[in-house]
């Protein structure tokens, strides 16, 4: 009979009948799994199942192909520690939609747990952080998502001359830096690099402005290079609460 111990971030929980919730899970070594969790026995279950919460899990099924129940134990409770945050809490639904998403079942993304393991602790640590700086983290983190599932961005020297200064675009067609030389009368086509990626400081701009410049990145790579080659259907819209959240950032700036 298969079974395994983990640890995981709890990505969503389906209430199913009377009796349990099916469960989403990113584990550190089994990769996202999905499995039937039991609810009738506990009365803090539910709080231990919210997106975003750092658990120790059990899983056991009779064939390894079914989806098998879950045990779980509470380790860190995020969403808790963010309650009253609501552009971190956006974020946190954000992140575990794409992952949700994105990610294919029972495939070992261990440095994607790592990275938004660590991501999540900033968020729970970050308190006081009066002008969101954490938010340039949460954009690094979607660069090395889109990395981990089969588009690197590379931003360190300019794919036309080679020069690893005044770098200002990024191309869309090959996901490289570009600099204000090198990018000559093809700059209008090309993605803007906000300055905490290493691109050109812009007069008066403030954190809500870069942090737009840099999700304008993200997005773009998400629909034209990853949701179009896995969606027959030509349907390249990101999940709601990536879109809400982007939403929330641009009433802050505006």
């Amino acid at each position: 009979m298969p079974e395994w111990n983990d640890e995981g971030i709890i990505l969503s929980a389906k209430k199913f009948g009377e009796k349990g919730f099916v469960v989403n899970i990113l584990t550190e070594h089994h990769g996202r799994h999905v499995g039937w969790l039991n609810n009738y026995k506990s009365k803090s279950v539910l709080s231990n199942i919210q997106p975003g919460n750092l658990v120790k899990v059990f899983w056991k099924s009779r064939l390894i192909e079914q989806m098998g129940n879950f045990k779980i134990e509470l380790i860190s409770s995020i969403s808790g520690k963010i309650f009253d945050e609501r552009l971190k809490l956006q974020s946190l639904n954000s992140i575990c939609s794409l992952l949700e998403n994105f990610l294919p079942e029972r495939q070992n993304y261990s440095e994607v747990y790592i990275a938004t393991s660590a991501f999540l602790n900033l968020l729970a640590i970050n308190e006081g952080d009066i002008n969101n700086q954490w938010l340039k983290g949460y954009v690094k983190w979607e660069i090395g998502l889109l990395s981990s599932i089969g588009f690197s961005l590379d931003l360190k020297q300019c794919a036309v001359t080679g020069n690893t200064n005044d770098l200002c675009y990024v191309s869309p067609k090959t996901g490289k830096a570009v600099s204000k030389d090198g990018a000559g009368k093809f700059a209008p086509k090309l993605l803007k690099l906000p300055f905490f990626l290493g691109g050109a400081e812009i007069k008066g701009s403030n954190i809500y402005e870069e942090i737009l410049i840099g999700l304008n990145i993200t997005t773009y790579f998400f629909k034209n290079k990853l949701l179009l080659s896995i969606n027959d259907s030509n349907n390249i819209n990101l999940p709601i609460p990536r879109d809400r959240f982007e939403n929330m950032i641009k009433k802050l700036w505006v």
